[in-house]
């Protein structure tokens, strides 16, 4: 088993068998929506009330409506005054309408919130990951009661409903909700169809019996704009024109016409939603009716009520019964006003939560019981008395009830939450093992004799005896549990994931073992200095921060801490150096003329250093002022809202310009690392950054005084981007396989295959075993492709960004690149003869870390679901594409920790092919442990607190972040794997048919 230890990406494989294990943990954490599978009938409706008879059928007839629901996605409560919808405002002061603050529960996302709305039943977390995909709604809705009972329902606008609600519309037409740089098409599909549907029938009957409005312009301008943007109050306006084409039209049916205005969630002021601040909870929903209606509560404010409410009320309106899973209320404003009908109403809605299972032995069951008393005591004696007191505890019950019902927590899988922590445990043991492996001294990994002779069938059967060993532990474990966990059902689909489990504790059983064995010498350690064991410390404490709520809100300020404390340590560290080495050298000490080198080291790192870092330490302060996160402090300015004030235009897009071109001058910097075509990569560079440019300005984030480059089509500008950035990584490999020089063009490439001509003429090799210098080729083919990852990373990312956040990308190479001289442990930190390596790279990797971490709040990232900026993904795109739109969230999202972590395999060791490949081990190693350490922790915490009041708001958005954090470090630790490989093959091609023909 110690190939496995020793194998150069065996941290990879441990993180990706990590993000089985936090995949397995989400599964237990975020089990799918329970539906009773009760369908509800008119059948159901009692007839008896505490055995007084009354015709059901004939008591919950609401006559004849047609309900009109019009959802204006992204609605924030204070988007409906006078002054944004003055014909809605005007209803509501003249009591002609009525307005409720509704509670949307996170997570704040259109479709758990249309299914609360349409089943009356509040969805669980993991509905925000099945948000792009929405799967069809298994359970009863009001649309299935609604077709049932022959009702005509028409859609127009979001086609979520369509995925949620198949085969239950009369009419539709559906426009896709992700395309989000889209303000007027997405409305004005929806539009076009009013004056059509709205019209009546000869006989004046409208033309449907439920009709849904979904209009998504407002969200999509928040998602890209914020909730202060100028485009907010014109597409205000116009939605409440068509409330009043809406108004107008109900008022020649001749039936009732009911419209409920709402909104599916808010928005944060800079534009998202998604968490459970109030701007993105508390919604307006406002309910009109054609004639004959005052609103029976007092102006302002109105009362606050759950979204779940909107479901039973429409059903009732139909006429039709309440969805099989609601726990809602009717809405009170549209209750009749008829006693006898009202009373029965709510004995309806608080049986049928009753049916949810209501413990019988609480006080508001026993309320409900002494109303159903005092109603019957009415029906008998007609008793005003009686129906006062059974409408109030009624009232009382069924808060009690809703509130009981909304509040339940789904049931936790326990066995796999269990199951899987124990496992990342397993993995982060064995990644520990493996990193203290790799950075041993060299001489203490090389394989002895007797592992030489250890035979492949031992190793084997001890395999075999151990996989057979945890799978009869994990079996018994089932049984003895008792689980109803799918892990343990045994089918086939859920054995293949139990045998797979089976076999990676196997594997990292082995590892550690192996691990325990072999790990001699950890001398290493004792060249860490104090800014290394601040890294260690500082890392290792930042996992269990998470124990406190605050800690996971305002993540942000604990690494600005960090940061903080770091930058004022390597600062006074700096000159100490400088001071003992000027004292040393006015002395004449013969430390300073033993090293000749010192003089060199310290002109170029430690005396210009010093000013550089004070330069360094005020341009972190800026940007720390230009985005506000986090929870506490969100409300604050901030200097992006300054810059993005229509009167510092000016100032913004000197901010774009002057962060895109700097940008270009690093990727020009770098071109010295690629191959001998300067003039080539060059133009490339070039050509890339002024198709940000152009497409910046067809965005109007930049004025230009050619006015006809407006006129472009943004969507080509960013495919000739991406074909750019194709082409150039093509003809870098192309040039390393020296097609070039074997056609006979010579084009005097420093990375061309050569064999030293001494070698050669002296001795007689063998074709294959002749010494080309293949392994310096690899290298710097290596060290190429890895910096033309990095160059076209920060193009992608610039082209990503928000104009205001673009400084940031030059702003990571620069700290990157300071920090590293800084921390660089030869610094009159050695003594001559010590071995440095693992010490410099283990400190440089945890100091990108940080660098990566700080840079992700920088750019205005926190825990909450709401900053996740939708707007990144849509960039160039002309239609909705699910991973090119994930793809860019994703890379925009973490762009902080994407060009922290380039910059550091950039900078690794390059001296020797095999020195680089150790480094690129270590490294990996290195990431993967912390990654998956603060993983297992925040498991550990999350089981902890499965109960906290903030489990939903606050520790489960933070455990959906861990996750993708972990797609995400696998896909970067891939593609360092995809660069090495691709050295390999081209090196294989090159000694199978290039320099054959050279020979």
């Amino acid at each position: 088993m110690l190939f496995w230890i020793q194998h150069k990406w065996s941290g990879l494989w441990l993180l990706i068998l990590a993000l089985g294990g936090i995949s397995l943990f989400l599964y237990g954490f975020f089990p799918l929506k329970y539906h009773s599978g009760k369908l509800a009938h008119m059948d159901d409706l009692p007839n008896f009330i505490d055995g007084v008879s009354i015709d059901g059928h004939e008591v919950y007839n609401s006559g004849e409506n047609s309900v009109i629901l019009m959802v204006i996605d992204g609605l924030r409560y204070d988007f409906v005054t006078e002054e944004y919808m003055p014909f809605t405002g005007q209803l509501l002061k003249n009591k002609s309408a009525c307005i409720y603050v509704s509670v949307a529960e996170p997570p704040t996302v259109t479709m758990p919130r249309i299914k609360a709305m349409m089943t009356g039943s509040v969805s669980t977390f993991a509905d925000v990951a099945l948000n792009f995909g929405a799967p069809a709604v298994k359970g009863d809705s009001v649309l299935r009661v609604a077709t049932s009972r022959g009702r005509h329902t028409i859609l127009y606008g979001d086609d979520t409903w369509l995925r949620l609600f198949p085969g239950l519309w009369t009419d539709y037409d559906g426009t896709t909700s992700f395309f989000v740089t889209d303000y007027t098409e997405v409305d004005n599909n929806v539009t076009r169809h009013l004056d059509t549907v709205l019209a009546p029938l000869e006989d004046k009957k409208p033309k449907f019996d439920f009709l849904v409005l979904h209009y998504l312009g407002l969200d999509h301008i928040g998602h890209l704009e914020g909730a202060k943007s100028p485009k907010i109050k014109p597409k205000l306006i116009e939605m409440d024109e068509i409330v009043k084409k809406i108004y107008a039209a109900m008022q020649t049916w001749d039936r009732t016409g009911v419209l409920i205005i709402c909104g599916d969630h808010g928005m944060r002021d800079a534009g998202g939603h998604g968490g459970a601040s109030p701007a993105e909870v508390l919604v307006p929903l406002v309910v009109i009716k054609s004639a004959d209606f005052q609103c029976p509560h007092e102006q302002g404010p109105g009362p606050v009520v759950a979204q779940v409410d909107i479901a039973p009320t429409i059903a009732w309106l139909l006429n039709t019964p309440i969805p099989g899973d609601s726990t809602g209320k009717f809405l009170p404003s549209l209750l009749p006003s008829d006693i006898r009908q009202h009373l029965y109403l709510l004995h309806v809605n608080a049986q049928h939560n009753v049916k949810q299972g209501v413990p019988t032995d609480t006080e508001y069951y026993r309320q409900f019981k002494r109303a159903e008393t005092q109603f019957a005591r009415y029906l008998t004696s007609g008793q005003q008395s009686a129906a006062r007191i059974a409408k109030e505890f009624y009232d009382e019950s069924l808060i009690a009830m809703s509130k009981q019902l909304t509040e339940s927590t789904t049931d936790f899988d326990m066995f796999s939450l269990g199951l899987a922590t124990v496992f990342l445990y397993f993995v982060v043991t064995a990644l520990a093992c493996v990193t203290l492996y790799s950075l041993q001294p060299d001489n203490q990994r090389k394989i002895s004799i007797t592992d030489k002779h250890r035979t492949n069938i031992g190793s084997i059967v001890a395999f075999a005896i151990i996989f057979a060993v945890f799978g009869t532990i994990l079996t018994v474990a089932c049984f003895i549990t008792e689980t109803k966990s799918q892990f343990c059902s045994f089918n086939p689909l859920w054995s293949i994931a139990f045998l797979s489990m089976v076999f990676a504790l196997t594997v990292t059983y082995f590892l550690i073992k192996t691990g325990v064995e072999k790990i001699r010498d950890l001398s290493m350690l004792r060249e860490l200095n104090a800014i290394d064991y601040l890294l260690i410390i500082g890392t290792l404490f930042h996992a269990w921060s998470f124990f406190g709520t605050s800690f996971i809100e305002e993540e942000h300020m604990t690494w600005y801490f960090f940061w903080n404390t770091l930058m004022f340590f390597v600062l006074v560290r700096t000159i100490v150096v400088l001071v003992m080495y000027f004292s040393k050298r006015w002395s004449g000490a013969t430390e300073v003329q033993e090293k000749p080198d010192l003089d060199h080291r310290m002109s170029a790192v430690g005396v210009g250093i010093v000013p550089k870092w004070v330069l360094l330490i005020a341009l972190h302060r800026y940007l720390r002022t230009m985005n506000q996160t986090g929870d506490r402090w969100l409300f604050l300015p901030d200097t992006a809202d300054w810059l993005n004030a229509p009167e510092n235009s000016i100032y913004l897009q000197g901010h774009l310009v002057f962060g895109t071109l700097l940008t270009l001058a690093i990727c020009l910097w770098n071109i010295r690392h690629m191959n001998n075509y300067m003039k080539f990569h060059s133009i490339i560079t070039i050509l890339a950054t002024l198709c940000i440019l152009c497409y910046r300005i067809t965005t109007n984030a930049l004025h230009s005084p050619f006015e006809e480059i407006k006129s472009w089509d943004n969507v080509l500008i960013v495919e000739i981007f991406w074909w750019l950035l194709a082409g150039q990584t093509i003809f870098e490999a192309i040039t390393y396989l020296g097609v070039f020089k074997a056609c006979g063009y010579n084009p005097n490439s420093k990375f061309a295959y050569s064999k030293p001509k001494e070698k050669s003429e002296d001795y007689f090799y063998d074709i294959m075993e002749e010494p080309w210098n293949i392994n310096d080729v690899k290298l710097n083919l290596a060290r190429s492709l890895t910096h033309i990852m990095y160059n076209q990373m920060m193009l992608i990312i610039v082209l990503l960004m928000r104009p205001h956040n673009v400084i940031m990308v030059p702003s990571i190479y620069i700290t990157c690149l300071i920090t590293a001289k800084c921390l660089d442990h030869k610094l009159l930190d050695a003594r001559p003869g010590r071995n440095t390596e693992a010490a410099d790279i283990l400190g440089l990797t945890l100091a990108h870390i940080w660098i990566g971490a700080v840079f992700y709040f920088y750019q205005g990232n926190s825990n909450s679901l709401a900053s996740v900026d939708l707007g990144s993904g849509y960039v160039g795109l002309s239609e909705y594409s699910p991973v090119k739109v994930a793809a860019r969230m994703g890379l925009h999202a973490y762009a902080g920790p994407a060009l922290a972590g380039a910059h550091l395999f950039c900078s690794l060791p390059t001296s020797d092919m095999n020195k680089y490949l150790q480094a690129v081990w270590r490294v990996s190693n290195i990431m993967a442990l912390q990654r998956v350490y603060q993983l297992v922790i925040y498991c550990v915490i999350a089981i902890v607190f499965r109960h906290h009041l903030f489990v939903w708001s606050v520790f489960s958005p933070k455990l959906l972040y861990d996750f993708v954090a972990t797609v995400f470090s696998v896909q970067a630790l891939l593609t360092i794997a995809e660069i090495v490989l691709i050295t390999h093959i081209v090196s294989w091609i090159a000694r199978a048919i290039i320099y054959r023909r050279l020979s």
